[in-house]
């Protein structure tokens, strides 16, 4: 492969090839003329048969958008519009943070509209007007999701800033689960292929982590915050991150992804092209809809709409037998799409038609790559008679090789990964282009010496910021200085999980009060293996039998110790003050060894009094709260009585009432000034909260399988009964 660097003005050319064999048109379009939050929009069937746009507005109401009306009912929280008969608002009078519709009662088809909100939950059975359940989240409610959980047959899963609860239709909380940071999506799905549902939880803290009731079953880190979740067809699921990429999962394997400079709003899947298997259909923030092949990302259509999207849903809009895609913009535009006949003959046809799509653009790449080849052949027509043509040309000797390796570097001032790049030979390496994940400000990091510093060799600095594998991309031209054409050489290679760990010279004993203990039926030999694979060392940890192992490592970020200690028993204990570091060391040895169920002892003081200390503020801000909402009791019959002696005083004795008024005006702003407090006490119990969760969380990771759910079980025990005691013995032990 070459490439082309005129010595002259740079040129960029950019050619783009687009095929599209079929045509999308809507089949309907309507105005709900309400502004539309983006991303809480859904459909529901609310009497079972016929399906309702229903929508969060900005003025906090749930509109419901209902063509197919046989009740003019007004009794309950719903009502309905005077001037649009097909429009009813529910007046929540909360910010509504999220929505979503299931059928959650027992023996009934009907859908069920969720609703959730900064600080409640609320299930609400439209057909009927009637509230299903009503709920306070102390964690707030940020995603719900309703659907199957393993043995449970139907649970509405609430994901909060720190934490998953499983409520039941009568509201009884029958599952909790801590999770590292506020969660931002969920969704039901089989991952691992049993025939039963597992729990996919996306954070702000870049994981997706997928629960079974045993607890932790796998997790993805990735770039930013992942914002949506969707599960899709043969056990894969969608994701979308904040910096606008999509991708999709199979298991633990990503099969694609793409960046664009918007972002997603809404995901759903719908065979929108008539191939019999369904398409990737996404919204994006700027009103573009795309639909994509779900196993390789091609885009196959495209629309847009005015504005911005707000939601994806599917239904029988048109009561024809067939579901509809309808989209739905953030200015109330709703358009429906239909699934189109293909304009080929036969699903062969239509098969034949992408392979030569396919052969065109390879044909497209090859041309290209010949026009290169032409234009170096010029340069090796004189290359005998004319030797410094050799440099002067794109020609570099046939033996040329790209050598590259991955160390560690602790001797500058600030330690980090290094990335060395070199050739066997006299050319020069005149950039390199590193593609990564995670790694830089953005994705790509270019390097490009100035031409009176290039040589055969570059050193590039990697500074990783967490303790994820990352596959590094890289591109290098090589070539002479004075070349107008530069050889690329491809290269990828995989950063181990712990990289940033350097292995230190001089063994030291190892003792401490922060540590992490447990044991496993393995030979050291194979501990070993896992420690050459996650760890950069320059030379692989050799072991010998009987002899029991002490590792100490550095950490590259902070320069804090790490200590190993294994012995021929099986036991090993890693002492570290980062409890996040011994959670993320017992999961990969646990996963590399296939370790389904580890028990754990741990030792974390500054932990442990951090969480003491929590608590007692969580006491402290609970009975604050309690003091606030009976002072407001007070106030408000205070206020009460006010409003009766002002009305009496302007029937009988105007004169006295403006000192009613100036009363309740005092009581007004007391009012004002205790709703601040309670905010304040809020935001201080939610924070409060968070970090408790985000410790059992971390703590929870030192176990694997069933230990894991057991010991949040526990701590969710021992908070609700204010047992801090029994709370750290659970940390520490696994059980009190």
């Amino acid at each position: 492969m070459f490439v082309s660097i005129p010595q002259n003005k740079p040129r960029i050319i950019l050619i783009f090839v687009a095929k599209m064999d079929r045509v999308v048109r809507p089949v309907f379009t309507l105005e709900l003329n309400y502004k539309i939050i983006p991303g809480l929009v859904t459909v529901g069937k609310y009497d079972g048969t016929h399906p309702c746009i229903t929508a969060a507005t900005t003025t906090d109401k749930v509109l419901i958008h209902s063509p197919h009306r046989r009740s003019n009912a007004t009794a309950g929280r719903v009502h309905w519009s005077e001037s649009n008969k097909e429009i009813a608002t529910l007046n929540v009078n909360q910010t509504i943070t999220c929505l979503t519709v299931g059928v959650l009662l027992p023996d009934e088809d009907k859908d069920v509209l969720i609703i959730g909100t900064s600080s409640h939950v609320l299930a609400y059975q439209v057909h009927d007007n009637k509230d299903v359940f009503y709920r306070e989240c102390a964690d707030g409610v940020k995603s719900i999701a309703v659907g199957s959980f393993k043995d449970l047959k139907t649970v509405v899963m609430v994901g909060g800033n720190s934490s998953v609860h499983g409520y039941d239709h009568e509201g009884n909380e029958i599952f909790w689960t801590a999770v590292g940071d506020i969660v931002t999506s969920i969704i039901f799905m089989d991952y691992n292929k049993d025939g039963l549902n597992e729990l996919v939880v996306s954070s702000e803290d870049f994981n997706i982590r997928i629960f079974d009731k045993n607890g932790l079953l796998s997790e993805h880190v990735e770039t930013e915050v992942v914002t949506n979740l969707v599960a899709l067809p043969d056990n894969r699921f969608t994701y979308s991150i904040s910096n606008g990429t999509i991708g999709v999962y199979e298991q633990e394997t990503r099969l694609w992804r793409v960046k664009s400079k918007h972002f997603a709003i809404s995901i759903h899947y719908y065979d929108l092209l008539g191939q019999g298997a369904p398409q990737l259909i996404t919204g994006w923030s700027n009103g573009k809809i795309d639909c994509r092949s779900i196993k390789t990302g091609e885009v196959l259509f495209k629309d847009s709409m005015n504005c911005g999207l707000s939601g994806i849903v599917e239904g029988d809009y048109r009561s024809i037998g067939k579901t509809d895609l309808i989209c739905v913009s953030s200015e109330g535009e709703v358009r429906g799409y239909t699934t189109t006949k293909s304009l080929t003959n036969s699903e062969e046809s239509g098969a034949d038609q992408n392979t030569i799509r396919e052969l065109l653009a390879h044909k497209q790449a090859l041309l290209m790559e010949l026009r290169h080849y032409d234009t170096n052949a010029k340069f090796n027509e004189n290359l005998f008679y004319e030797p410094e043509s050799f440099e002067n040309g794109g020609v570099i000797p046939a033996s040329t090789r790209l050598e590259i390796s991955v160390s560690t570097n602790d001797a500058d001032p600030k330690p980090h990964v290094e990335l060395y790049l070199c050739t066997n030979n006299s050319t020069i390496i005149r950039a390199a282009i590193i593609f990564a994940e995670g790694i830089f400000n953005g994705e790509t990091h270019v390097v490009h010496p100035p031409l009176s510093q290039l040589k055969s060799q570059i050193l590039v600095p990697l500074f990783l910021p967490k303790d994820s594998p990352v596959d590094i991309h890289i591109k290098v031209l090589v070539g002479y200085p004075n070349s107008s054409q530069f050889h690329v050489f491809e290269v990828t290679r995989q950063l181990p999980r712990f990289s940033m760990y350097t292995l230190k010279d001089k063994v030291r004993k190892t003792s401490g009060d922060n540590y992490v203990q447990f044991k496993v039926n393995e030979r050291l030999q194979r501990i070993g293996l896992w420690i050459n694979q996650n760890f950069l060392l320059s030379n692989e940890i050799e072991f010998d039998s009987g002899v029991n192992l002490c590792l100490n490592f550095k950490c590259l970020r902070d320069n804090d110790d790490m200590d190993m200690v294994m012995e021929t028993t099986g036991k090993i204990t890693i002492y570290t003050s980062n409890v996040s570091l011994a959670a993320d060391l017992v999961q990969s040895l646990a996963a590399y060894l296939n370790i389904t169920s580890l028990d754990s002892k741990s030792s974390f003081p500054q932990e442990e009094q951090k969480l003491k200390e929590l608590l007692i503020k969580l006491n402290d801000v609970q009975e604050t709260k309690l003091r606030l909402e009976t002072d407001v009791a007070d106030r408000m019959s205070q206020i009460r009585a006010l409003i009766i002696q002002a009305e009496d005083s302007r029937i009988n004795d105007i004169n006295s009432l403006p000192h009613h008024y100036n009363e309740l005006m005092a009581i007004n702003e007391e009012l004002i000034g205790g709703y601040n407090i309670r905010l304040k006490n809020y935001n201080e119990k939610v924070d409060t909260m968070k970090t408790i969760n985000t410790i059992i969380q971390k703590a929870s990771r030192l176990r694997v399988g069933p230990k894991t759910s057991n010991m949040i079980n526990l701590c969710r025990t021992c908070i609700n009964n204010n047992n801090v005691e029994g709370l750290i013995q659970v940390i520490r032990n696994g059980e009190i």
